[in-house]
C-alpha cells in the first residue's frame, strides 16, 4: 500500500492495483491480471488516453464533458475530485475501499456525489477473483442530467455513441479476442442490447486464456443495460462496458438518489456459460434471505452476531429517504449505513407474490435522523406495507417471511 494506492501482489507480480491519486481524480484499477500477473488492462493508450483500465467515469454531467481530459492541462471540462478514502485489506487476500467522490465544474459546488464501496474478493483455488463495484450517487441542490454521445437516429448521432459508466478497456498484448452476453449474443451482435451480463476474452502473453466478465446487478437503474462493445484488433481496441445510459439521458432530480452495483470476475480460462450463469445467480442473489424481521421483537433481526445487534441499535443514523425513492434503494442506504454492510437480503419473489411489493415500490418517508438502522428498517416496512406483520414475523405463516 501506498498514499494513493493498493495492490495484491503474488511472488512480487501484481494480481491487481487501485489507484487513487487525488490529483489524477479518477479511481480506477491497473493493472487488472491473472493470478500469475499476466496484465489484461491498458491504462492510458494512446488513442484515448482518458481510458484508465477498469474505471467508473460519467460523461455528461449537466452538459460538461467529465469523461475526456484536454491534453494541453490533463483536465476535463467537469471535474471528478476524490474527497476521501478508506482502505482496508485483509490477511486473506481479500479488501475493502470507501471512497467518497464529488463531480463539480471547475471552482463551482458539486452538482453530484458519489459513495462508492469496492469489496475485492480473495483469489480461488481456479484463480478467479471478484470486484464488486457498488456507487450511490446523489445529486446536488438542482437536478443533474446524465448524458452521452448522441447514438444513430437521434440529432447529430455517432455510431460510436451511448458509452457511459463502469468500463474496461483490453491490454494490447491480447489477441484471440472474443464477446458473449447473457442473451446468446457474440462479438458486436451484442453492442446496444440488453444483457445480464458480458464477457471479454482471449488470450494473453504465453498463450493464456483470460476471461473478464462484468454482471449488472437486478437493482440497478434500467437494468439490464444494454452493452457498448469496441472490438477492433488492427488499432488495437478492445473496450466493454454496461451503459445505462446507451438509449437515453437520465434526469436526477435534485437531493434524490440511486445505487449501481457491478461485479467484475477475472479468471484464467475461457468463457463458460454454466460458469457465468452461475455466478450471475450468486450475485443477483446478494438480496437473498439472510436475516428475517420478527416484529414481536421491535423487529430486529435475530439470526445476526452481536456486532451487528450493537450496529443495528446505534441511535445515531441520518436515512437521506424521500417519498418517491424506491424500496431497493431504501433498503440499500440502510444496509450500506455501516461499513461492512448489515447483512439485510431481501427474498423479491416472496415480496412480490404476497405482498405486491417490488424494487420499485416508493416508500412514502421523508429523511430522518437521530435513529437507529434497526429502527430505521421497522419504520420503513410500516410505511411500505402498513403492517410489519406483513413483511416480518419469524414466527408467522410462511407468507409473512419476505426478509
Amino acid at each position: 500500500q501506498t498514499d494513493s494506492s493498493l495492490a495484491l501482489l503474488n511472488g512480487g507480480r501484481v494480481v491487481w492495483q487501485f489507484n487513487f491519486d487525488k490529483k489524477q481524480g479518477k479511481p480506477y484499477f491497473h493493472p487488472v491480471c491473472l493470478t500469475d500477473g499476466t496484465e489484461l488492462t491498458w491504462h492510458r493508450p494512446p488513442d484515448h488516453p482518458w481510458h484508465y483500465g477498469l474505471w467508473f467515469s460519467w460523461k455528461y454531467i449537466n452538459g460538461l464533458n467529465y469523461w475526456e481530459e484536454d491534453p494541453k492541462t490533463g483536465l476535463s471540462q467537469g471535474l471528478t475530485e476524490i474527497k476521501n478514502v478508506d482502505v482496508t485489506a485483509h490477511d486473506d487476500y481479500s479488501a475493502q475501499i470507501a471512497i467518497q467522490l464529488s463531480y463539480h465544474p471547475p471552482g463551482q459546488p458539486a452538482v453530484l456525489t458519489e459513495s462508492c464501496s469496492i469489496r475485492i474478493s480473495e483469489p480461488d483455488e481456479d484463480g478467479r477473483y471478484r470486484i464488486d463495484w457498488i456507487s450511490r450517487f446523489t445529486a446536488g441542490a438542482t437536478d443533474v442530467l446524465l448524458d452521452r454521445t448522441p447514438i444513430i437516429g437521434e440529432k447529430d448521432g455517432q455510431s460510436w455513441g451511448g458509452y457511459a459508466g463502469l468500463s474496461v478497456r483490453i491490454a494490447k498484448n491480447t489477441s484471440g479476442w472474443y464477446l458473449a452476453d447473457s442473451e446468446g449474443r457474440s462479438d458486436l451482435q451484442a453492442h446496444g442490447k440488453k444483457a445480464r451480463w458480458m464477457v471479454f476474452g482471449g488470450r494473453a502473453a504465453e498463450n493464456k486464456d483470460f476471461s473478464i466478465a462484468v454482471f449488472d446487478h437486478p437493482d440497478n437503474l434500467r437494468h439490464p443495460s444494454p452493452g457498448f462493445v469496441i472490438m477492433d484488433p488492427k488499432v488495437p481496441f478492445g473496450y466493454f462496458s454496461p451503459a445505462l445510459l446507451f438509449d437515453k439521458p437520465y434526469k436526477l432530480p435534485a437531493a434524490e438518489s440511486f445505487s449501481l452495483k457491478y461485479r467484475v470476475l477475472i479468471y484464467p480460462g475461457p468463457a463458460e456459460k454454466s460458469l457465468l450463469e452461475a455466478e450471475w445467480k450468486s450475485f443477483s442473489e446478494t438480496d437473498v434471505l439472510q436475516t428475517q424481521i420478527d416484529s414481536t421483537q421491535n423487529s430486529t433481526p435475530h439470526h445476526l452476531d452481536e456486532a451487528t445487534h450493537k450496529e443495528l441499535d446505534k441511535p445515531a443514523y441520518v436515512f437521506e429517504f424521500t417519498p418517491n425513492m424506491t424500496f431497493a434503494e431504501a433498503i440499500e442506504q440502510i444496509k450500506y449505513c455501516v461499513d461492512p454492510p448489515l447483512p439485510i437480503v431481501v427474498l423479491w419473489k416472496d415480496l412480490y407474490d404476497n405482498a405486491d411489493i417490488d424494487r420499485t415500490t416508493p416508500i412514502n418517508m421523508d429523511e430522518i435522523s437521530g435513529i437507529s438502522p434497526g429502527t430505521a428498517l421497522k419504520l420503513l416496512l410500516t410505511s411500505v406495507s402498513g403492517e410489519t406483520d406483513l413483511l416480518g414475523g419469524c414466527d408467522g405463516p410462511k407468507e409473512s417471511k419476505a426478509f
